[in-house]
C-alpha cells in the first residue's frame, strides 16, 4: 500500500470514528423545565400566602393580616423570575450548540440523535419563552392589584 493511501484511510477511519458532541439530558431538561417549573412555584408560593393572610378561616378580609405580605409576594416573583430567565438562557445555548455541532456536518451525516439535540433545544426555547411571559404577566398582575382581592 503507499503511503498516500494508508494516510487517506486513516483520516477517513478518525472522520468517522470521531464522537459527535451532543446535547446533555441535564441541560436539555433545564432548558425545558426550569421555566414553568417557576411559574408553577410563583402560582403555587403567592396564592397559598394570599389565601392565608387573606382568607383566614373562610371569611374574606380587606386588608391581609400579614403586614408584610406583599414584600413577601414580589420577592417570590423576583426569584422565579430569575430562575425562568435562568432556564431560558440554557435553552437558548442549548439550540445554539446544537446550530454550531450541525454546522460542522455535511448534510448526509445528520443521524437521529442529532435530530432529537435539535428538536429538544427547540421544544426548551419555546416552553421557556411561553412561561416566561406568563412569569411577567403574573407579576404585572401582584403589581396591579391587592393580593386580597384575587
Amino acid at each position: 500500500m503507499s503511503p498516500a493511501r494508508t494516510h487517506a484511510s486513516s483520516a477517513a477511519q478518525s472522520s468517522t470514528s470521531a464522537v459527535t458532541p451532543r446535547l446533555r439530558g441535564s441541560h436539555a431538561l433545564i432548558g425545558m423545565l426550569a421555566a414553568p417549573f417557576a411559574w408553577v412555584m410563583q402560582m403555587g408560593i403567592t396564592e397559598a400566602m394570599a389565601a392565608h393572610s387573606c382568607f383566614p378561616r373562610n371569611h374574606p378580609l380587606t386588608a391581609p393580616i400579614l403586614p408584610w405580605l406583599d414584600a413577601a409576594i414580589l420577592a417570590v416573583n423576583f426569584v422565579c423570575l430569575v430562575l425562568g430567565c435562568l432556564g431560558a438562557f440554557v435553552a437558548w445555548r442549548n439550540v445554539r450548540f446544537v446550530k454550531r455541532i450541525r454546522s460542522g456536518m455535511p448534510d448526509h451525516e445528520s443521524d437521529e440523535k442529532d435530530l432529537l439535540d435539535g428538536f429538544l433545544a427547540r421544544v426548551g426555547v419555546m416552553c421557556s419563552t411561553l412561561f416566561l411571559f406568563a412569569l411577567i404577566a403574573t407579576d404585572i398582575a401582584v403589581l396591579i392589584v391587592s393580593p386580597c382581592r384575587w
